[in-house]
């Protein structure tokens, strides 16, 4: 996949835009997004970055959370035997998660999309580390994705049910309140201004 360079607008009570770059290294999946917006009246910047290995699965976790004046950071890593640790501290209740799902962005299901790799009609239940916003807490979220036709999955964990639409990549053009504004794709050498 060559690096991409995405956009979403959200729609919902929680107006934000999104910029995201999407890079495969020799490691893996790069993901290194900000969403900009408000929430609740008080204007927001999220920062995140999401690194996967070889293999899709997730193995580091960088977000920081401005509203307002008040600054929050959350740091998880899963080790090869996968074991997660949030802010350092190991977290047993997480144990069978591959994925992240950051609660404020589109970016992170296209990990599982391209991980699973589900022909048309199948369907799998995977264990995903659910960050949620604003409470920025952390808590393991059993999610089916179901392959609906080349690009549309139904996403579904607990009671909730939503459609995602997605391109050859796997990477989100509709899911629910977000929505694609716009998408570029680069040399596999371009790095995020952001990065360092």
């Amino acid at each position: 996949m060559p690096t991409r360079r995405v956009s979403w607008h959200r729609t919902d009570q929680v107006r934000t835009d999104e910029h995201c770059t999407i890079s495969a290294r020799d490691a893996g999946l790069s993901l290194v997004g900000t969403v900009l917006g408000s929430d609740g009246g008080l204007p927001i910047r999220i920062e995140y970055r999401v690194l996967a290995d070889g293999t899709g699965a997730t193995s580091a976790v960088h977000v920081r959370d401005l509203r307002g004046f008040a600054q929050r950071t959350l740091t998880m890593a899963r080790s090869t035997k996968g074991v997660w640790t949030v802010d350092g501290v190991v977290r047993r209740d997480l144990k069978g998660c591959l994925d992240v799902d950051l609660g404020c962005s589109p970016s992170t299901n296209t990990l599982p999309i391209q991980r699973l790799r589900l022909g048309t009609g199948a369907a799998k239940t995977i264990q995903a580390a659910w960050v949620r916003f604003p409470e920025l807490t952390v808590e393991k979220a059993p999610q089916t994705y179901t392959r609906i036709d080349e690009f549309t999955y139904r996403y579904a964990s607990g009671t909730f049910v939503g459609e995602l639409v997605v391109d050859d990549d796997g990477v989100v053009a509709q899911y629910l309140p977000w929505e694609r504004t716009g998408v570029a794709a680069g040399p596999d050498d371009t790095e995020p201004l952001d990065s360092h």
